[in-house]
């Protein structure tokens, strides 16, 4: 029903006046709340926009500022291996054994895993025997030169020998002739049979000289020296079979099961050389100023007595362009094992003295994962800001890069913000 309708109806003719009025005094009521109601009311599109708009986040802030800090100038240094070598397969194989698992400390050409070598075995007993049967060979001819040799000089000095006796005679048939007691047929018969002895004493002797000056061995020492070539080529072939440890460390990344079929060239593990071991820190142009001369530098393990000293033995003279920072390397013993890639210390960079830091309440700081951050507003906007901390004074946190001076960082509400939430900063 219509407001004009039932208007209309309530207006029907009636006797009694008292009722009237009170009809109609109803039907004021009504139209005055109805149109109470229409004029409050918001258009749709005017209420789409109010939902949709975020309320502010209510947050306090401060200005960052410097502080003076008193106290030993330290930093965050990484502990890292001295050296990383790869554990890489020089032949195909398939794994028979691991010796060696992941984080197992090893020495150098410790056995690491070992492949199958039964076939590489094979061939290397074929080498062998062939070698045995070149010896042999060898062996004979060299018998047989010298039974030939020794026969050829007995027949030299034979012939020597004969030829010196039947020179004798000759000599003796000439005087005959040359007094009349022999005849000249006697002497050349003679004189023919001299000549055949030294030509066959000279053709002995030059077969002596040419067996004397000919290695008639050449071929067979050429076979076993190719066969003793492949008999070393061969056992080093063995050797990669035994995968071994290039150096003493500590064995990362092994993936490595038996049974498993691997090509030549396969990277199969690391080993890191953790003694010594190095720190590494990257410096800012301020902390530069503090190691700059000197030659170590004392550092300990955060949350207990440990401490050492490390001998410095890298200082960058010009800064990474991309972080601005100036790497430092320390080398430290570490034969106990104390000191492990991956942990975290506190490199001392000096005993004492103050300095001038950016340092912000303990309170204000957000940690998510292992990492710091901080909320800044920028505007009605707040910006959370990855942050690197250093020390810790009672409540205040020092902020080695990340914040910079005059910023407004929020110190209360910050625990219930997002990255680019809308904020509204209140005293």
């Amino acid at each position: 029903m219509t407001l004009m309708r039932f208007i209309k109806k309530s207006f029907r003719p009636i006797n009694q006046g008292n009722t009237l009025s009170k009809k109609l005094g109803v039907v004021f009521l009504i139209v005055t709340v109805m149109l109470a109601g229409c004029s409050q009311s918001s258009s749709p599109s005017e209420a789409v926009v109010q939902a949709a708009e975020p309320a502010s986040k209510t947050v306090k802030t401060m200005k960052v500022a410097k502080q003076r800090w008193e106290g030993a100038k330290e930093m965050v240094a990484e502990v890292i291996p001295s050296q990383q070598l790869d554990v890489v397969l020089k032949t195909d194989g398939d794994v028979v054994n691991v010796v060696k698992k992941r984080g197992a400390q090893v020495h150098k050409d410790d056995v690491i895993v070992e492949l199958d070598k039964k076939d590489i075995l094979r061939q290397k007993q074929k080498l062998l025997y062939e070698q045995s049967s070149l010896q042999e060979q060898l062996a004979k001819s060299k018998k047989d030169f010298e039974d030939g040799r020794t026969e050829l000089v007995y027949n030299i000095n034979t012939a020597k020998q004969e030829l010196a006796d039947t020179e004798k005679d000759y000599n003796l048939i000439r005087n005959n002739y040359d007094r009349g007691l022999a005849d000249k047929k006697q002497m050349e018969q003679m004189e023919t049979v001299v000549n055949k002895f030294r030509r066959g004493l000279e053709i002995m002797q030059k077969k002596l000289e040419t067996l004397e000056n000919t290695n008639s061995f050449a071929a067979l020492q050429l076979q076993i020296h190719n066969n003793e070539i492949n008999l070393q080529d061969m056992e080093r072939s063995i050797a990669y079979y035994d995968v071994k440890a290039p150096a003493k460390g500590v064995l990362v990344e092994m993936p490595i099961l038996e049974g498993m079929v691997l090509a030549r060239g396969t990277k199969i593990g690391v080993v890191q050389q953790q003694s010594p071991i190095k720190i590494r820190a990257e410096l800012t142009d301020t902390s530069l100023s503090y190691v700059q001369g000197k030659t170590e530098l004392p550092f300990y393990i955060p949350d207990t007595l440990d401490k050492f000293i490390g001998k410095i033995s890298y200082l960058a003279n010009v800064a990474n362009t991309q972080t601005k920072t100036y790497t430092l390397e320390l080398e430290v013993p570490n034969e106990d094992g104390r000191l492990k890639s991956g942990m975290r210390v506190q490199l001392v960079l000096a005993e004492d003295g103050q300095q001038e830091t950016i340092a912000v309440p303990v309170s204000s700081i957000v940690r998510e994962e292992g990492e710091t951050y901080v909320f800044v507003v920028n505007g009605d906007q707040a910006e959370k800001r990855k942050v690197k901390a250093g020390r810790t004074k009672k409540d205040q946190q020092e902020i080695l890069n990340g914040l910079q001076v005059d910023e407004a960082l929020v110190i209360t509400g910050q625990h219930q913000l997002k990255h680019n939430d809308k904020v509204k900063v209140v005293e």
